[in-house]
């Protein structure tokens, strides 16, 4: 297990530094960030009704955005997953509709989505990106999130751990935020292997992107996790968002107006920032 961690931590550093040549060149220095005035105007711009769901969308690196009616996706052909899964959560979705587990191939994916099949023995979990237990607004919604374009491979002990766990922590924000705007994916550089006569891709670690809103007010937090049992608490894998743009290659929030979105993407503090 630490040789596993140690090699996930190793992989981090390396794939963080490699994009950081590029990405430093487009965002503005940690120092800048910090002293950034967000005005009275970037607000109301912020939390306008005129901006759209599709509007907080990341950008798709495969071009395959899939629009169900409760959350959208950007899916991975040759990972045979979505790369993210976007939904927004409002107090009102937390109602105690039954899970289904109707869990089948996603026939809106153009190439096919994976199947029950490849994930048969593996070992590995069909683990949610958009939990089932955040999409019980309605039997739709309930529906929506079994659909194998919605699962990626997790090891048990972090799909029903850790990942459990912040999947349950985003619903206790949601309870006391007018809304929540979420982000979930893997990390599919460096896999970990691929299962299934499909090859799907079994990612190494992953990660949440969270915009909260609340009271006329907007902020943010990310977490990263590897796909692997663990003894911490939830604030141990606290991110930056553009930490993950950075991982991932994916521009998060990029209609926001530029002094929000570097200030969000840019908070790590969990107690005091979001």
């Amino acid at each position: 297990m630490k040789k596993a961690i140690v090699l996930f931590c190793l992989v981090i550093v390396v794939t963080f530094f490699y994009n950081a040549c590029y990405y430093k060149q487009t965002k503005l220095p940690k120092e800048v960030v910090k002293d950034t005035i967000i005005s009275t105007q970037d607000t109301a711009k912020a939390l306008s009704p005129n901006l759209f769901f599709s509007d907080y969308l990341p950008t798709s690196t495969y071009n395959e955005i899939i629009k169900h009616q409760y959350y959208t996706l950007s899916y991975s052909e040759k990972d045979e997953q979505a790369e993210w899964v976007a939904y927004k959560l409002t107090p009102e979705f937390l109602k105690n509709i039954k899970r289904t587990n109707n869990f089948r191939a996603d026939s809106s994916v153009s190439t096919g989505s994976a199947t029950l099949a490849d994930y048969l023995k593996s070992g590995y979990d069909r683990g949610h990106l958009a939990p089932a237990a955040s999409m019980s607004v309605n039997n739709i919604s309930m529906s929506e999130s079994f659909f194998m374009s919605n699962m990626s491979p997790q090891k048990p002990s972090f799909n029903r751990g850790i990942w459990k766990i912040l999947e349950t922590k985003v619903r206790d924000w949601v309870k006391t935020s007018d809304s929540l705007f979420v982000v979930s994916g893997p990390i599919l550089n460096h896999p970990i292997d691929t299962i299934g006569i499909n090859k799907v891709t079994v990612p190494r670690a992953y990660y949440k992107t969270i915009l909260r809103f609340n009271k006329g007010t907007i902020t943010g937090i990310a977490f990263l996790m590897p796909n692997a049992k663990s003894v911490e608490t939830i604030d141990f894998f606290v991110a930056r968002i553009d930490s993950i743009e950075m991982l991932t290659g994916i521009d998060f929030y990029r209609n926001l107006p530029f002094s929000i979105q570097t200030k969000i993407e840019a908070n790590k503090d969990l107690k005091n920032g979001f």
